[in-house]
């Protein structure tokens, strides 16, 4: 079992619904249905096949949620799909054999579930940011307040809109807004205003926050590490930062082909160490509270090839989290990494 499965598996829960030979297809074919927690099916969500930890083919869910992919040929893939306001989705397929795009294979069938994010949370401590605002900008923003609450985002947008129009700083209708567009995955819209909520107030890093997270549904996950190291920059205290770069570099490192050349295998190897600095930073942060940090360096030490690492990391997620609804699943990926660590061995 691929370990990035394992990882994603724990942070956001992914049912695999079905597994029939279709004899009829041409190439291995996965069908999958995206919906999110609360059982609504999620369209125009962004859908990205990786293979061998680059990615393989793209897609976008339609008005029903649904995507597939077709016409594949190898035996294992991974399935990792992104949308605004949810935290990113991912499940490993796995076919029997390998084919070509001409003859028949097998089909696959998975659902994704996602997860919405946190609200938007409150400054943090020690943070004074003090605006005169019009009485007029206030009510308006007071009256998005409601609306986003009960997610009614349409009128909440144009309520944040409106104290705008009486006072184009206004920073928390800015940031709100923002929130607002993202979740409604009109992304650029969203980061503009984001860029004009910095400009007013430089120091709040849930500014920073939002635009990484954005950058990863993007798939940039670069810039998204980036963004999150500043994040971390100016609250040092809060471990998702360093947690979030580690995880968009990882993300980073599968996209790159070490084997294209020498500078891109570099590139590989410098975002994956990179990668590790930030997970351990986000584990001395919160040594018992993100315990999820083990599943992300045990993926990033299978990437590396560093199989026996990778399964010492998931041994001490199960140690810590002994009763996880897939214990059993993380342990049989123990064995099989205990396992190919000692073939490579014994050739």
């Amino acid at each position: 079992m691929n370990v990035g499965r394992i990882a994603r598996l724990i942070l956001f829960p992914l049912v695999f619904l079905s597994a029939s030979f279709n004899v009829f297809s041409q190439g291995h074919t996965i069908r999958g249905k995206v919906r999110n927690s609360a059982g609504m099916n999620v369209p125009r969500a962004t859908v990205v096949l990786e293979r061998n930890g680059a990615m393989a083919d793209q897609t976008v869910t339609n008005n029903e949620g649904d995507f597939v992919f077709s016409g594949l040929t190898d035996t294992s893939y991974v399935v990792i799909v992104s949308a605004a306001d949810y935290d990113p989705g991912r499940e490993s397929v796995e076919f029997v054999r390998s084919t070509d795009p001409t003859s028949p294979g097998e089909s696959r069938t998975i659902e994704i579930t996602l997860n919405s994010r946190e609200a938007v949370r409150p400054p943090r401590a020690g943070l004074n940011f003090v605006q005169d605002v019009p009485q007029a900008a206030r009510d308006a923003f007071d009256s998005g307040i409601k609306l986003t609450r009960v997610k009614r985002r349409v009128e909440a947008i144009a309520a944040y809109e409106t104290a705008l129009k009486y006072f184009p700083d206004y920073f928390d209708a800015r940031f709100l807004l923002a929130n607002e567009l993202a979740a409604m995955e009109r992304l650029d819209e969203a980061i503009k205003h984001l860029e004009k909520a910095r400009a007013v107030n430089p120091k709040d890093d849930r500014v920073y926050d939002l635009f990484a997270r954005i950058m990863a549904v993007q798939g940039k996950y670069a810039v998204a590490a980036r963004v999150y190291a500043e994040a971390a920059r100016l609250n040092p205290n809060y471990p998702y930062y360093p947690f979030s770069q580690g995880t968009a570099l990882i993300d980073q490192a599968s996209l790159i082909d070490p084997s294209k050349s020498s500078a891109a295998a570099d590139e590989r190897n410098f975002a994956l160490a990179e990668a590790e600095k930030a997970l351990k930073q986000a584990q001395q942060l919160a040594p018992r509270k993100l315990a999820e940090v083990h599943l992300q360096l045990a993926r990033l030490y299978e990437k590396k090839g560093e199989k026996a690492r990778a399964a010492d990391e998931l041994e001490q997620y199960l140690r810590k989290n002994p009763g996880v609804s897939n214990a059993a699943a993380i342990r049989d990926a123990v064995k099989k990494l205990r396992s190919a660590t000692v073939n490579k061995s014994n050739p």
